[in-house]
């Protein structure tokens, strides 16, 4: 459709409003009650036009584009009539500290020549600063509605609303108590959209330079965010979100909106260690490099690597690489192995990948949402907005937890199974959905393969037998079943997370719920799939780059084709055989299997569940080289600490997600400098033994070695591997993750 809008021709699509249209020629119109990336509210009436044969000012925002539309912003009628209702909406704020210029109406106001308001606001309201990061300060807001709105209807929490009537009406929480009182999870996008500075950052204002968009660093969901850089260099507390990025479409939760300000904290180290007699003295980095090269050369062969689930790909790939090529071992591993290493274990057998099937969206469309073992809540944010979402649209929520969480809240069923008990749980359910029909036969003989074996399995799992042995009632357990196997509308999503996968059976219990929804046929369409949510920012990506001892890059083995693949790519050929998971390296420091540990973004005196048998093992090692952002427990323990560049970096014109092994000021490397720093070792490393590294590649092999993934049958053709006959039987120990 093409319209004229003040004197200027404009097309915009069909469902367009004239609003759409102003904002698209970028003619100022004051627009207090929209919110850049939503839909508009009609409340502050400060977008009033004038159309060409039509009676009245109509509201810009609510009123639909049509063919040939004459539209005028700056007619004497509507400029005078806006004027008015400008000065209203000022008037009902009060000059204060931090109301500086009250943002989006102090613009609109100046630019219709309102020096001041006529009249003088009649309430006086305190500020609640509670919160943490942010204040709200009612005095400075004009009840447009945006805030609710998004506390409402965009993060599903409603924690805020409308209090009170006429004069008295204000922004609060429930019993008007403080914000610290409420539901809040402080995820800050309140505070993004309002117009005013009624919600506000604590951080003073300060000059911004630039904005860039990048990904959050925190957990695997993967949202975008737009980090401001201010004059002095340094990030703004708060950042924005980022509508375009398809995972968070503009959401964010509490880390990711006020949580990137630990880059500047001041126990932040940027100057590389050496223990020289017990005790830390700062050193250049050459000399630290040069420590932290002899040590580990003294040790080649009996070394062991952590990779970081934090760093990028490029940095996973550069530190296994210098395990594998310069090191002579195997011996790397990361975080994987005490999380979601099961369920990779299981998946690559039943599926033949380890990626989840289904997209974030699909959570939203479908009609039965299975929640196992995760707290999405709390961990995953972003995810748990898609689940509010798709209860709102009338889908089944079936939490299965033994401890109550905030999604049993909103959830249909609640499952509190036994810890253990899981196997037996959902194979029972996979039993009701064989005897009441509701199983896919067509799914499971055209798609799948061992049903018959794994379907004897079931025949002791019995609804009584689950009940006695999970303490679920039969019922229960036979309308989640029920309810998986035919939800009310679309299809159904399977979400687990690291409370069924950190068990000694973890690799047991992931199989269990393989087998469940394969012999459901909940998968390969909209709304269906499954799907293990991953706790690092990175930690599928650290596996696919071969940062794990049981596989070369791409998830290649170690047969005599992949070793010789590899070898014409790095020009030394790896070692063949399989190298020790995190636990077994840590035995290994204690038999003299390792000698030298490299420890890159980890932290195992944190995450091992003996920290005295860590303790002991990493104090037996001759050189421990830990590479970090701050001194922590295993830190303390080592022989050199290296800086690490943190995430985010701003530079030059760009901010990027990465870690290095130099601070980033001053920094000529153009990679992550992390990679970096691991191959000026290797380079150190390489001369004191005398090795070759003439056709060592620092930009990794080439295409082949990449996809050395190695052909696989189509992820739905894929058996259905019976799960234990017990809750247990089944170790993590040695199995591939990421």
């Amino acid at each position: 459709m093409k319209l004229t809008i003040d004197g200027r021709g404009v097309e915009v699509p069909p469902g367009a409003t004239v609003l759409d249209a102003v904002n698209r020629l970028e003619i100022g119109l004051p627009q207090l009650c929209k919110d850049p990336d939503r839909a508009p509210l009609g409340a502050c009436r400060t977008c009033l036009v004038h159309v060409e044969g039509q009676r009245g000012l109509p509201a810009s925002c609510h009123l639909p584009a049509r063919d040939g539309m004459v539209v005028q912003t700056t007619h004497p009628d509507a400029v005078r009539t806006r004027r008015v209702v400008l000065d209203l909406t000022r008037s009902m704020l009060s000059p204060g500290d931090g109301r500086d210029g009250f943002g989006e109406l102090g613009e609109a106001a100046s630019r219709h020549v309102l020096a001041a308001p006529s009249h003088a606001a009649k309430h006086r309201f305190p500020v609640d600063a509670s919160k943490s990061f942010f204040v709200l300060d009612r005095e400075a807001c004009i009840l447009c509605g945006r805030c609710t709105t998004a506390c409402d209807d965009v993060q599903l929490i409603g924690a805020i609303s409308m209090n009170g009537r006429g004069h008295e009406m204000r922004v609060g929480v429930a019993g008007d108590g403080l914000m610290s009182s409420s539901v809040c999870t402080s995820c800050g996008q309140c505070v993004a959209t309002c117009p005013t500075g009624a919600l506000r950052p604590k951080e003073a204002p300060a000059p911004i330079a630039r904005t860039v968009e990048t990904t959050c660093p925190y957990c695997g969901v993967g949202c975008g965010i737009a980090l401001k850089v201010r004059d002095d260099g340094r990030l703004a507390v708060m950042a924005d979100d980022a509508p375009r990025n398809g995972s968070s479409l503009g959401t964010l939760c509490v880390k990711g909106r006020f949580g990137t300000g630990f880059i500047h904290a001041s126990d932040r180290i940027t100057t590389p260690m050496i223990k020289r007699d017990g005790a830390w003295r700062e050193a250049s980095w050459d000399e630290a490099l040069d420590a932290a090269a002899n040590g580990l050369a003294r040790n080649r062969g009996h070394f062991g690597a952590f990779a970081s689930a934090k760093a990028t790909n490029e940095d996973g790939y550069m530190i296994q690489k210098l395990a594998r090529v310069v090191m002579d071992t195997n011996n790397v591993d990361h975080c994987t192995r005490l999380c979601h290493s099961p369920t990779v274990e299981a998946m690559l057998t039943s599926m033949g990948s380890g990626a989840t099937s289904n997209s974030y969206q699909d959570y939203e469309d479908a009609g039965c949402l299975m929640v196992v073992g995760a707290d999405a809540s709390a961990n995953h944010p972003v995810i748990a907005i898609r689940l509010r979402k798709a209860v709102k649209r009338g889908a089944h929520l079936i939490v299965v937890n033994p401890k109550r969480i905030e999604l049993c809240d909103q959830a249909d069923l609640w499952i509190q199974e036994r810890p253990g008990t899981d196997v037996a749980l959902f194979n029972a359910m996979a039993r009701v959905m064989l005897d009441e029909g509701v199983a896919d036969l067509d799914f499971i003989r055209s798609r799948t393969e061992g049903f018959d074996a794994w379907a004897a399995t079931l025949e002791p799992y019995t609804l009584d037998y689950a009940e006695h042995v999970t303490g679920v009632p039969r019922d229960t357990i036979a309308q989640a079943a029920r309810w998986y196997a035919k939800p009310p509308f679309s299809g159904s999503c399977l979400i687990w997370g690291m409370g069924v996968t950190q068990h000694t059976n973890g690799t047991a219990n992931a199989h269990a719920l393989l087998n469940f929804a394969l012999a459901s046929g909940q998968m390969g369409f909209e709304g269906s799939g499954i799907s293990p949510l991953r706790g690092q920012n990175n930690v599928q990506g650290c596996g696919d780059a071969g940062a794990i001892p049981t596989n070369l890059p791409g998830y290649a083995d170690y047969s005599a084709t992949s070793l010789s693949r590899f070898e014409r790519a790095w020009g030394v050929r790896p070692p063949a055989r399989p190298g020790l998971v995190v636990t077994e390296m840590t035995e290994g420091c204690l038999d003299g299997t390792i000698r030298a540990m490299y420890v890159v973004g980890e932290n195992p005196m944190l995450a091992e569940p003996d920290l005295h048998h860590v303790d002991k093992a990493l104090r037996q090692l001759d050189c421990l080289v830990v590479q970090d952002l701050f001194m922590h427990e295993t830190a303390e323990l080592a022989h050199v600490f290296l800086p690490a560049s943190t995430s985010p970096v701003p530079r030059r014109s760009s901010t990027r997600w990465r870690v290095s092994g130099r601070p980033s000021a001053g920094s000529r490397t153009r990679g992550s400098s992390r990679a970096a720093s691991s191959g000026r070792a290797r380079r150190r490393i390489t001369r004191a033994r005398g090795i070759s590294t003439a056709r060592t590649s620092r930009r990794g092999g080439p295409a082949s070695c990449r996809s050395a993934r190695g052909r696989r049958r189509p992820s739905c053709l894929t058996p259905l591997i019976p799960s234990s006959s017990t809750p247990g039987g089944s170790s993590t120990t040695g199995t591939a993750g990421r």
